[in-house]
């Protein structure tokens, strides 16, 4: 029974945190941020205290259930989550917006977590798109029409998406029917890798993330990066949990397509403009979700915990990034490449225990150029650091007074900046609360 109520409320937290922020925003608004760190804090406790593989029955034989890909996903929305409040409470000038963005947050955040839930994996998909689709409806009113573009590529990839996974799983139900396996098998998989492919921005499927950084504000930006893709990445672990066979077929594409987008991804971050903000930030999480891939497409437990490790670090680097815009100059400046640094799988740094777990199972795949290519592209991200370093920030406004929200963000930074590293040098810490999540994609072995 304890298990049941932890995952109702797990399931609920979202959606009414989201209606106490609706309800707030007229009449109390400077009380919206706080609620919702609370509530951002008290969902990453709910979940890391839910018995796994809890189940509450639904109708029509459906259910909602805690698998422990679902738990890992969760948690990391959660830090995300957090993250995005902490870095959108501090306009005190913009303050509406703020609470709109939050507004949409919340809501989007209650349907990933229900997509990450559901057991049936079609609703699963319905609920991750109505979720991914939402973050539009923030837009300002002066930003509709010059984010009109990059808004309209964003909801037409998602609504291409959508029956691209939807056949590919119904292709996947039909598999134990029909006698010619392994055409079914390679249809399905011609379907689900260019979906999950646009929806987490891999190369060559980038494109529409590069746009929506350009043209759309910062807050949906992250949004994205940090919320939408996580839940895309878990969903793809439930995905590839409930059909290992996915797994084995697309091994060559997974690891091929990983090293490109890594070595591409890493180039493209190390060749943007100096003086875009988010450019390189945006093409670093393609270089890393590279790696990921390349980690499932080994199949093997070292490297599904490894790509466990890789995604923790990738969402506690974007929130540490996202909270130094906040900061001062000097701040963000040392945040920004120890973010870097982190995604690009850098010894010392939360990331490279993962990346390095990753690597040497890669070597036993016989796979040298794939190796050679992830290797690159990790190089590249460093290069990208020291480049990005190297680049004074000058101040365009005056900086603004200590506040002690302000100060509350300084500490925030440090305090993650220090979790990174000791993370990076005791990855046990939290390694074997991870791997199980990752345990039943991947092959028995070291």
């Amino acid at each position: 029974m304890t298990g049941k109520l932890l995952l109702l409320a797990l399931i609920l937290l979202p959606f009414v945190t989201g209606a106490c922020v609706f309800w707030l925003r007229r009449g109390r608004p400077q009380l919206v941020p706080r609620v919702s760190v609370f509530a951002a804090v008290l969902l990453v406790l709910l979940v890391s205290i839910a018995i796994p593989d809890t189940s509450l029955d639904l109708f029509s034989q459906r259910e909602l259930s805690l698998l422990p890909e679902a738990q890992l996903g969760i948690q990391l929305l959660g830090l995300a989550m957090l993250g995005f409040v902490l870095a959108n409470s501090t306009d005190d000038a913009d303050e509406g917006r703020s609470v709109d963005w939050l507004l949409m947050a919340w809501i989007s955040l209650g349907g990933m977590v229900l997509s990450l839930l559901v057991r049936n994996l079609p609703i699963a998909l319905l609920f991750f798109i109505g979720g991914a689709m939402i973050w539009t409806q923030g837009l300002p009113t002066q930003a509709r029409q010059r984010a009109a573009s990059a808004t309209l590529r964003y909801l037409t990839l998602l609504a291409f998406c959508l029956p691209l996974m939807l056949i590919a799983l119904r292709l996947a139900e039909l598999r134990g029917e029909l006698r010619d396996v392994e055409s079914l098998e390679r249809l399905a998989l011609a379907l689900a890798v260019p979906a999950f492919g646009l929806i987490l921005g891999l190369i060559p499927l980038h494109a529409w993330v590069f746009t929506l950084a350009g043209k759309t504000p910062r807050a949906m930006v992250y949004g994205v990066t940090s919320l939408v893709q996580t839940a895309g990445f878990a969903l793809l672990l439930r995905m590839l949990a409930d059909n290992p066979w996915m797994t084995y077929g697309a091994r060559a594409v997974l690891i091929g397509g990983g090293a490109l987008s890594s070595l591409v991804g890493g180039w493209l971050a190390l060749s943007a403009p100096k003086e875009d903000p988010d450019d390189w930030l945006i093409y670093a999480t393609v270089a890393n979700g590279g790696m990921i891939l390349v980690g499932l497409g080994t199949q093997s437990e070292a490297a599904g915990a490894g790509v466990a490790l890789l995604l923790f670090a990738r969402v506690l680097a974007l929130v540490m990034t996202e909270l130094a815009s906040q900061a001062g100059a000097s701040l963000r400046r040392l945040a920004n490449a120890v973010g870097t640094l982190t995604l690009a799988g850098t010894p010392g740094l939360a990331g490279f225990p993962g990346f390095w777990l990753i690597v040497r199972r890669l070597q036993t795949t016989d796979s040298p150029l794939a190796e050679l290519t992830l290797l690159a592209g990790s190089g590249l991200l460093f290069a990208t650091a020291v480049r990005r370093w190297s680049n004074v920030i000058v101040p365009t406004e005056p900086p603004a007074p200590a506040t002690a929200q302000m100060e509350g963000i300084r500490r925030a930074v440090m305090l993650l900046i220090i979790l990174l590293v000791i993370l990076g040098l005791m990855p046990g810490l939290v390694a074997h609360s991870l791997d199980d999540a990752l345990r039943k994609l991947n092959m028995p072995g070291p």
